[in-house]
C-alpha cells in the first residue's frame, strides 16, 4: 500500500507544477482522438496503411496519432475525417459551473 501513497504523492506534486494540468489535458484529448480514429478504422476493417493511403499520410503518422503521441492540427483531422467518411465536429462549449 505504501507504493500507492508514494505514487499519489508524486502525482500530486507533478500536477501542482505550472502547466502540468494543461499538458495532461492535452495528452488526454490526443489519446481520445487517436482512440476514436483507431476504432473507426477497425470498424472498416482497414489497416493503418490503408487509412494512411486514404488520408494522404504515412503509416507511422497514423500509428503515432492512434497512440495519442501527437496533438493533431485541424487539417490533419479534416483529412482523417474525409478518409473515414466521417463528419468532423469542432466546438467550444462553456464549462459547467462546479
Amino acid at each position: 500500500m505504501a507504493e500507492r501513497a508514494d505514487w499519489a504523492e508524486l502525482r500530486a506534486r507533478r500536477m501542482a507544477e505550472p502547466g502540468a494540468a494543461a499538458a495532461y489535458e492535452a495528452a488526454r484529448r490526443a489519446f481520445e482522438l487517436g482512440k476514436a480514429v483507431r476504432e473507426m478504422r477497425e470498424q472498416r476493417g482497414w489497416t493503418q496503411d490503408q487509412l494512411a493511403s486514404a488520408a494522404d499520410m504515412t503509416q507511422p503518422a497514423i500509428a503515432r496519432f492512434e497512440a495519442g503521441g501527437t496533438v493533431p492540427t485541424l487539417p490533419v483531422l479534416e483529412r482523417l475525417a474525409q478518409a473515414l467518411e466521417a463528419e468532423l465536429v469542432v466546438r467550444l462549449s462553456p464549462r459547467s459551473a462546479a
